[in-house]
C-alpha cells in the first residue's frame, strides 16, 4: 500500500495559525553557592542505546538520521534555525513536520533555563552579607536571642530567593538540598510556544480522518524516533542544565533524552484540553502517561483512582501508548516504585 509523505511547513507566528488555535480544544474536549547535593539526572532510553560521544556543534551543521523512513535535518535558513523531522505513524503513515525559530528568539529562550557558578555566587555573596548585618542589629536589639532570631530570618529568606531562582529556570529544589528539572512547570511554559506544531499535526489528522488514538500516535512517533536519543551534559557552556533540553531547544538541536523527550511530547499534546498527562519518574528515567482506559495488554498506573496508559518518549524504539520498554517495566515495579507528576 502507497502512502504519500505529507509535508508540513510551519510559518512563523501567522496570525492564521493562532486564530485556528481556538478551536483546538473542541474536537477532542476537548544551590549555597550551588546545591550541596548532585543534580538529579534522568537518562535512560527506552531500549539502553547510549548516547554518541562524539562533540556536536548546535544549530550549525546539518545532520540526518534514517532508517526505514525515519529522518532528521537540522539547518539554518538566514537568521532562522529549523527542523525537519520525517517518520512514520503507528498507523504506517508517512509524515514530515518542520519547526523554526528565529536565532535570537531562541537565545532568549534557552536563557531562561539552567542556572550558572556565578548566580549562585552572587545569592551566596548576598547571604553571607545579610547574615552578618542581621547578627548584629539583632544583637544591639536584644543580644544573641534576638540575633539568632533575625539570622533564622536571613535563612528562610535566602530558601526563598533560591527556589525562587531554580524555578524562573525550570529546575526544583528537592529533599536533599538536591536540584532536578521541574517536569510540569516546563511543560506549562512551553504548551503556547508548541501551538504552531499543534496545529501542524491538526492539519494533518484532519486530512486523513485521523481518531485520536492516530493523532497521539504521530506526535509520539515523531518524538520517539526522528529526535535522536542522547543525554545532555549536567554542564554546558557554563550553564547547570539539570540534565535537560527545554522543548525548543531540543527541536532545534535534533536530539534529548527521556525527560527531555518527555518535555517535547507533552508540551505538544497540552494544546489539546481533552488530551489529560501525568509525569512518572522511576530511579534514572522518566516518562508520561496519557488518560484513557487501558485496552487489553496495556501498561498503565491509577492516579486520583483514574488509570493513565503509559506513553515511553525516549526512544529510540518505536513503542506504541501502552507500551514501555523492559527496563522501565522493571524500574516500575521495583523497590523504590514510582512518583507521579501531575502536568495540568
Amino acid at each position: 500500500m502507497h502512502h504519500n509523505t505529507v509535508k508540513i511547513l510551519l510559518a512563523a507566528a501567522l496570525a492564521a495559525c493562532f486564530a485556528a488555535a481556538a478551536g483546538l480544544g473542541s474536537q477532542w474536549e476537548s544551590l549555597l553557592a550551588r546545591p550541596a547535593g548532585p543534580d538529579i539526572l534522568r537518562a535512560q532510553s527506552s531500549d539502553d542505546e547510549e548516547e554518541g560521544t562524539d562533540e556536536e556543534k548546535e544549530y550549525t551543521t546539518t545532520s540526518r538520521r534514517t532508517e526505514a523512513g525515519v529522518a532528521q535535518r537540522v539547518y539554518r535558513e538566514g537568521r532562522a534555525l529549523k527542523a525537519q523531522y520525517n517518520f512514520v505513524n503507528f498507523n504506517r503513515d508517512r509524515l514530515s513536520i518542520t519547526f523554526g525559530m528565529d536565532e535570537a528568539e531562541l537565545a532568549r529562550y534557552s536563557s531562561g533555563y539552567g542556572y550558572t557558578d556565578a548566580e549562585m555566587e552572587a545569592l551566596r555573596a548576598w547571604r553571607s552579607k545579610a547574615r552578618q548585618e542581621a547578627w548584629n542589629a539583632g544583637w544591639q536589639k536584644g543580644g544573641k536571642p534576638a540575633a539568632e532570631q533575625a539570622i533564622a530570618g536571613i535563612e528562610t529568606e535566602y530558601d526563598t530567593r533560591l527556589r525562587a531562582l531554580l524555578r524562573s529556570r525550570g529546575l526544583a529544589l528537592r529533599a536533599g538540598n538536591l536540584v532536578e528539572c521541574d517536569m510540569p512547570l516546563i511543560v506549562k511554559r512551553n504548551v503556547a510556544l508548541m501551538k504552531p506544531l499543534a496545529l501542524a499535526f491538526q492539519q494533518t489528522a484532519s486530512s486523513r480522518n485521523y481518531s485520536e488514538e492516530n493523532l497521539v500516535g504521530a506526535v509520539l512517533s515523531m518524538v520517539q524516533t526522528a529526535l535522536r536519543y542522547k543525554i545532555p551534559p549536567a554542564v554546558q557552556g557554563g550553564l547547570h542544565t539539570g540534565g535537560l533540553l527545554p522543548p525548543a531547544k531540543a527541536l532545534l538541536s535534533g536530539w534529548g533524552d527521556c525527560d527531555t523527550k518527555t518535555g517535547v511530547l507533552a508540551s505538544i499534546l497540552g494544546n489539546w484540553n481533552g488530551v489529560r498527562m501525568v509525569g512518572i519518574a522511576v530511579p534514572g528515567h522518566y516518562l508520561m502517561a496519557i488518560r484513557r482506559l487501558p485496552a487489553k495488554g496495556d501498561v498503565f498506573v491509577r492516579y486520583e483512582g483514574l488509570e493513565y496508559v503509559l506513553v515511553e518518549p525516549a526512544g529510540p524504539a518505536w513503542l506504541e501508548p501502552g507500551t514501555v520498554g523492559q527496563a522501565t517495566t522493571a524500574l516500575l515495579s521495583g523497590a523504590e516504585g514510582y512518583k507521579v507528576d501531575p502536568f495540568f
